[in-house]
């Protein structure tokens, strides 16, 4: 007896989630009122998450007998994922967790259509519908959250603009590099190059005056390091694992639950309302993963 959801969806959504709880709670160290005052600096807080992120890949790696033996086309890949990286905490330290989740709302559509131009893959009319009613959705999700207007939101929204094409066009480079190896060695020479990428700006930007060199305090770097093992650790593994099983285009859909779980756990955790426009947004993202799941499913 088959499993009614193909694995590949189940992990994608477990992934989601994962992220979910990542930009949250990166989002609870970047906010001094929830921390008596005290708050990580972004750079050398999405510094930490890397260097965690690569631990744990390098733990995997290792496990599976595999050493981190550098991929063609990872440094180049490495840099889209260190500037995307860039631009997602920057969109999470200028504007609420909710709105943060703009990062993620576009990208389904932008995946298709680069899935379409650089990986050759088709789709039918529906799949496409289905991406836009779950973009609406999520739009639905940040308009509708009565956010006060801020001196520092339109550069967090341009910060989360640059995101969101930089992810997308990161998901389909992973793609092309599973095809030519494997896929988890690929994102561990992907990530180490982030890494580098992500610490070195930090340096310049140190030096330059215009970034903090501390890390905070222990248990604050610590508690960033435990995130990026969750965040670019679990998540992104997890989400690679189901990316190797199947097309960048039905794997993009599965973004738009990123919003939807970050909402709700900005709720819980960040104490943040939801509006009765953001649970029927909600309900338009849920219903359009659930149809490609039953397309899958069928074919």
């Amino acid at each position: 007896m088959s499993f009614p959801v193909p694995l590949p969806h189940l992990l994608f959504v477990a992934s989601a989630l994962l992220l979910s709880v990542g930009a949250v709670l990166t989002k609870l160290l970047l906010s001094p009122d929830m921390n008596l005052g005290r708050a990580i600096q972004p750079l050398p807080l999405l510094t930490l998450q890397l260097l965690g992120g690569v631990t744990m890949l390098v733990v995997v790696n290792r496990w599976r007998g595999l050493g981190p033996a550098p991929v063609s086309g990872s440094v180049s890949t490495g840099i889209i994922l260190g500037l995307g990286s860039i631009g997602t905490i920057m969109a999470l330290a200028f504007t609420s967790a909710s709105e943060a989740a703009v990062v993620f709302a576009m990208q389904p559509v932008v995946i298709l259509g680069l899935a379409w131009l650089l990986l050759g893959e088709r789709f039918g009319i529906t799949v496409a519908v289905l991406a836009i009613v779950s973009v609406l959705g999520v739009v639905m999700i940040v308009v509708s959250g009565n956010a006060a207007m801020s001196v520092d939101r339109p550069l967090g929204l341009a910060f989360a603009a640059l995101s969101t094409t930089l992810a997308a066009l990161y998901t389909v480079r992973m793609r092309q590099l599973g095809n030519r190896g494997d896929m988890i060695t690929a994102l561990l020479a992907v990530q180490m190059t982030a890494c580098a990428i992500v610490a070195t700006i930090w340096a310049i930007a140190v030096a330059m005056g215009v970034a903090a060199p501390g890390l905070g305090s222990v248990s604050m770097a610590l508690s960033a390091f435990a995130i990026g093992m969750v965040y670019y650790g679990a998540a992104f593994l997890i989400y690679m694992i189901g990316l190797r099983r199947t097309e960048a285009s039905q794997a993009g859909i599965y973004l738009s639950l990123v919003p939807v779980f970050t909402i709700g756990l900005a709720a819980a955790i960040l104490s943040e309302r939801l509006t009765a426009s953001q649970l029927i947004g909600s309900a338009f993202a849920v219903a359009s993963v659930a149809g490609i799941t039953y397309r899958s499913r069928s074919s």
